[in-house]
């Protein structure tokens, strides 16, 4: 019997309603019952997304004849054939009007989509191979991380499902950037525009794309395609096979402080190509999109990635030793700040991310913490003791590296014991005290000890405020502590309001996220930096003042005793007295001459000036 052969249509001229006229044509299709079903959430995106809520007039037809298409279940339809081979058409429709990196949209300048929203699967006809026809209007043009058909214009073939749904497009009148790195072709498709600079761009990713290419040796890919949409909101990144989507402000190109972001989001996307669409657990690939897929392995997947990212544009030089060590500083910084460190282990926070990290609520900082945030951080400290127990041989990017060549390079994932075992074996000892406190447990940790390593440490201090007498740019920080509310409050249509209030603050049982602050011992408070001035340099720990707010409408006041404030200011600095081993493991690790830390200006070591 011949293989069914499936064809997909998208016809995206009707941009101005927001709708993609969709048509599947199957050849060849068995006798008996046939379910279409379409995903419910996208790989990378661990959240369920119901995409079926958006499409609509489904119909079909069989050897030319209308069949009933009949509801499954949310996100299910079935229909039969009679015939021993038959040819059936299934036409819908399907609204497309979210724009994000994960989302569909279709409007006057653009399409753009992700599978997951258009393309059903046939039965389990997930190995077939597939062929995506676009039909847009004459001036439009398309990017895709899919190879064409041969001779024949907007006619693109997927392998098999997973690759059809691991393929974005983007189609319109978009700007088209090339670049070469290993005789293979790079195409940035920039949608919108902003304070970009196009050459300064393309030179960047072509430095990520080295850098990266260096880490493990070969580009796994025959072409890569980066799409880049530039609008008035930043939307993230989402990583596939050969491609990637990335959403950013439009204005985020300057000044530096801001293209830093931009960079570490393209590095980041880019360093998946390996970690996450090759390197991953056995339940990560292939997929089942109807239905969440759980590891624990998430804070390797996503974090370590986000620690590599970083120190590949170091590597890069488009990061300079002031701005990785900043960066690190403010992540430690970020992470001390949250009481869920304590709540919530990194094995946890991976397993509940289809609950917890996409579905934040008022008290998440309390209870769970971010696998990006704190996997970065423990990806630094597990390097960092690789290199110190290998005296210099070994690190963290050797353990990706052979999980890559045995696993990821091979097509297939590793089982879940694989990472912590092969952590061993290029460390030539157990690191099961380290997964203990660290990833599977909640243990605090000791960044100075880790760092050391490198003859770094940590100092956490305190930014003195504009009204600081004498306050100037080179005004060193204070160490003694501010006193604090506990809380983050934002401005809202006017209204100062509370966003979280800290479970170890002195305000966790008073004041409640919503409320919205009023005044300070009967004086107002109409702005944020207001607050935490009025706070930090009117009053002192242990003083109580009187807060006046409305909470649901109804004038309220509370008596909050202050308490010390979490450390605003940190940095990393070198140690007060390196030895030649700490500073050979600095410039290993960082690709940098300790000289250049030397350099730094005293005190200033990790901060911008």
């Amino acid at each position: 019997m011949t293989q069914p052969s499936f064809v997909f249509t998208v016809d995206c001229r009707e941009p101005g309603a927001h709708i993609y006229h969709m048509t599947l044509e199957i050849e060849h299709l068995p006798k008996g019952k046939h379910t279409l079903t379409l995903p419910v959430w996208t790989p990378g995106s661990y959240k369920i997304e119901d995409f079926a809520r958006h499409l609509f007039h489904l119909r079909g037809e069989v050897n030319r004849q209308a069949v009933d298409v009949h509801h499954l279940s949310k996100n299910q339809w079935g229909f039969d054939t009679f015939a021993e081979e038959s040819r059936v058409v299934i036409r819908y429709d399907v609204y497309a009007y979210e724009l994000g990196t994960h989302g569909n949209h279709l409007d006057q300048s653009h399409a753009y989509f992700n599978g997951a929203h258009l393309f059903f699967l046939v039965d389990d006809y997930k190995a077939a191979p597939y062929e995506v026809r676009i039909v847009a209007p004459p001036e439009w043009h398309v990017s895709t991380g899919l190879d064409p058909v041969d001779g024949a214009p907007f006619r693109y073939r997927a392998s098999d499902y997973d690759i059809l749904l691991d393929s974005p497009f983007e189609i319109g009148t978009h700007r088209r950037l090339t670049f070469t790195v290993d005789d293979k072709r790079h195409e940035v498709a920039i949608w919108g525009h902003g304070n970009e600079d196009p050459e300064q761009l393309t030179r960047d990713l072509s430095a990520i794309v080295q850098a990266q290419r260096d880490l493990f040796g070969e580009l796994p890919y025959n072409h890569y395609t980066f799409i880049l949409h530039l609008t008035d909101r930043g939307t993230g990144g989402l990583e596939h096979l050969n491609s990637t989507t990335c959403g950013t402000s439009r204005f985020a190109y300057k000044p530096r402080k801001n293209y830093r972001r931009v960079l570490k989001l393209l590095s980041h996307e880019f360093f998946h190509l390996w970690n996450v669409k090759r390197i991953h657990p056995e339940m990560l690939g292939p997929f089942d999109y109807n239905r969440e897929v759980y590891t624990h392995l998430l804070w390797a997947m996503e974090g370590f990635t986000d620690y590599f990212a970083t120190l590949t544009l170091r590597y890069a030089n488009l990061f300079s030793l002031k701005e990785y060590l900043t960066t690190v500083a403010d992540n430690i910084q970020a992470y001390e700040k949250k009481p869920g460190r304590f709540v919530q282990s990194l094995s946890e926070s991976s397993f509940d991310t289809w609950i917890k990290l996409y579905k934040p609520d008022e008290d998440s900082p309390n209870r769970t913490i971010s696998y990006y945030l704190k996997g970065d951080l423990v990806g630094l400290c597990l390097d960092l003791e690789l290199r110190q127990r290998t005296q210099g041989r070994y690190g963290l990017d050797e353990v990706l590296r052979r999980l890559y060549r045995r696993y990821g390079a091979q097509g297939v994932g590793f089982p879940e014991s694989v990472y912590q075992e092969t952590v061993e074996e290029v460390g030539a000892s157990s690191f099961q005290t380290f997964f203990d406190q660290y990833i599977d447990g909640t243990e605090p940790i000791p960044f100075d000890h880790f760092l050391g390593y490198a003859g770094l440490t940590v100092q956490r201090q305190y930014k003195r405020s504009d009204r600081d007498e004498g306050t100037n740019d080179d005004t060193p920080p204070q160490t003694s502590p501010k006193a604090w509310l506990g809380i983050d409050a934002t401005l809202s249509n006017g209204r100062l309001v509370i966003q979280h209030t800290y479970s170890d603050g002195p305000a966790a049982t008073l004041l409640n996220p919503g409320d919205q602050l009023l005044a300070i011992n009967g004086y107002q408070v109409n702005t944020v930096e207001e607050l935490e001035e009025r706070i930090a340099l009117d009053h002192a720990i242990g003083d109580t003042v009187e807060v006046a707010l409305f909470r649901r409408g109804k004038l309220e006041r509370a008596a909050v005793t202050l308490a010390p404030a979490p450390p605003d200011d940190v940095r990393i600095v070198a140690a007060a007295h390196p030895t030649a081993e700490q500073k050979a493991l600095f410039e290993a690790w960082l690709k940098t001459p300790w000289t250049a830390l030397e350099e730094l200006s005293p005190g200033q070591e990790s901060r911008e000036a």
